[in-house]
C-alpha cells in the first residue's frame, strides 16, 4: 500500500455519489483481486471480499464501510446554461456558494468543472450578508452560455455532481479534503485486506464496501440478509467537537485516537441509530488498551450510518460495534482529519480481527 497521504489523495479524488458508485467499485475490485479469496457484487452495488478462516468456518465476522459520498444532482438546465440542482445526502447549504464542483455527463464518461454561484460582494444587500439562500435559489456556472451547449457536453437532468477534488496536507499530521467521509473507512478496509492476505483469519471475514449510505442508510441490508454474520464492525467518521463553534459539546477531538461508539442517533424523524453489542464493544476497548492505543468514547446525536438498520436484518440480528475516526467539518467541501487517528484505527482494527477467534461470548443476558 502506498503512503497514507498518497492513498487518501487517490481515494478522495474518485467520484462516488450515492447511486453512482461504479467507478469506485471498479477501482476497489482491482485492488482486491490479488488479495481476497472471493469477491462478490450484489445487485445494488455492494462489494464483498471474503477471506476464509483457518479454524472455525461456522463463525463469521463482517467489517464494512460505505464508499459513497454526498453531492448533488442536476434538476434543471436554464436556457442561459446555468444549472439548478438538488442535494443527494446531507449537503450543508451554508458551505456551498463559491465552491468548485464537478458535473458529470449522463453516461459517466466525462465531466466539467463549475462553480456554485454567489452574489458579487459589492452588490450584496445587508440582509443577504447574514443569510443562506435555499438550494432552490442556487445555481452552478460551468462556463457555457446556452442549454444547447450544456446538452452537447452530455450533461442533462439527472447528471451527478460532486465536490471538486482538493486534497491537501496541512500541518505535520493532518489532511484536508472532500469526502474523507468515508474514504477513511475505505482506506481502513483496504489496509485490513492486505493484512488478511498475509495473515489468514481464524474465522471467515467478509469486508464490505457498501453503497447508498449517504442517501438512505439502508444500502447494506442485502449483504446482511445474505451473509447472516455473527458479528460485524462498522467503520465510519464522527464529528470532532474541538473547534470554537462546537466547544466540545461531545467529548471527541482530533489526535486523541479513534472513537468507539456507545450510542449514535439521528435525532430527527423516525430514523434510528446504534446501541452496540456491549461485549463486542468492550472487546475492542480491551484490545486497544492491550496495545496502548489511545481511544475515545463516542456518544452523539445527529449521526447515523449503515449499522442502524443492518443490525436487525435476518431472523437473529447481528452483534455490531462501531469504530469511528474523528473529522472536522463533516459533509462540507473540505473536511479535516489527523493521520495519527487513522493509523491508530488501522492498527486497532487489524488486531481486533486477528484476535476474533470464536472464543468471544457475544450472547446477551449472560
Amino acid at each position: 500500500m502506498k503512503d497514507i497521504f498518497e492513498e487518501l489523495k487517490t481515494l478522495t479524488a474518485i467520484p462516488a455519489l450515492s447511486g453512482h458508485e461504479d467507478w469506485m467499485i471498479g477501482q476497489i475490485i482491482e485492488r482486491l483481486k490479488p488479495l481476497a479469496d472471493d469477491i462478490e457484487i450484489d445487485r445494488v452495488g455492494n462489494l464483498t471480499a471474503t477471506f476464509y478462516g483457518r479454524s472455525n468456518e461456522k463463525l463469521s465476522m463482517l467489517v464494512f464501510a460505505h464508499v459513497d459520498e454526498v453531492g448533488m444532482i442536476v434538476r434543471k438546465i436554464e436556457e442561459d446554461g446555468f444549472l439548478r440542482f438538488e442535494r443527494v445526502g446531507g449537503i450543508p447549504e451554508k458551505t456551498l456558494r463559491g465552491q468548485y464542483v464537478d458535473v458529470y455527463s449522463i453516461d459517466g464518461t466525462s465531466y466539467v468543472t463549475g462553480v456554485i454561484g454567489t452574489v458579487a460582494h459589492h452588490l450584496t444587500t445587508p440582509e443577504e450578508k447574514t443569510s443562506v439562500p435555499s438550494r432552490l435559489d442556487m445555481y452552478i456556472d460551468i462556463g457555457l452560455t446556452s442549454r444547447e451547449e450544456v446538452l452537447a457536453k452530455g450533461i442533462n437532468i439527472g447528471s451527478p455532481i460532486t465536490y471538486h477534488p482538493n486534497f491537501n496536507k496541512i500541518g505535520e499530521n493532518r489532511i484536508a479534503s472532500k469526502s474523507l467521509d468515508n474514504r477513511i473507512g475505505v482506506y481502513l478496509l483496504l489496509r485490513l485486506a492486505e493484512y488478511l492476505h498475509l495473515n489468514q483469519p481464524s474465522v471467515r471475514v467478509s469486508l464490505v464496501f457498501s453503497v447508498q449510505e449517504e442517501f438512505n442508510v439502508r444500502g447494506l441490508l442485502p449483504v446482511f440478509e445474505r451473509l447472516k454474520p455473527h458479528a460485524a464492525i462498522c467503520l465510519d467518521i464522527t464529528p470532532a467537537c474541538d473547534t470554537p463553534d462546537l466547544k466540545m459539546i461531545y467529548d471527541v477531538a482530533l489526535s486523541k485516537g479513534p472513537a468507539i461508539t456507545y450510542m449514535n442517533f439521528h435525532g430527527r424523524g423516525t430514523l434510528g441509530g446504534l446501541l452496540p453489542n456491549p461485549k463486542l464493544r468492550r472487546f475492542i476497548e480491551l484490545t486497544a488498551e492491550d496495545l496502548k492505543i489511545p481511544y475515545q468514547r463516542e456518544v452523539i446525536v445527529g449521526v447515523i450510518t449503515d449499522d442502524a438498520f443492518s443490525q436487525f436484518a435476518g431472523t437473529e440480528g447481528t452483534a455490531i460495534a462501531h469504530l469511528s475516526i474523528p473529522i472536522r467539518y463533516s459533509h462540507s467541501p473540505i473536511e479535516i482529519a489527523d493521520i495519527r487517528d487513522i493509523e491508530a484505527g488501522a492498527t486497532l482494527l487489524n488486531e481486533v480481527i486477528r484476535r476474533f477467534n470464536g472464543n468471544l461470548d457475544l450472547q446477551r443476558g449472560i
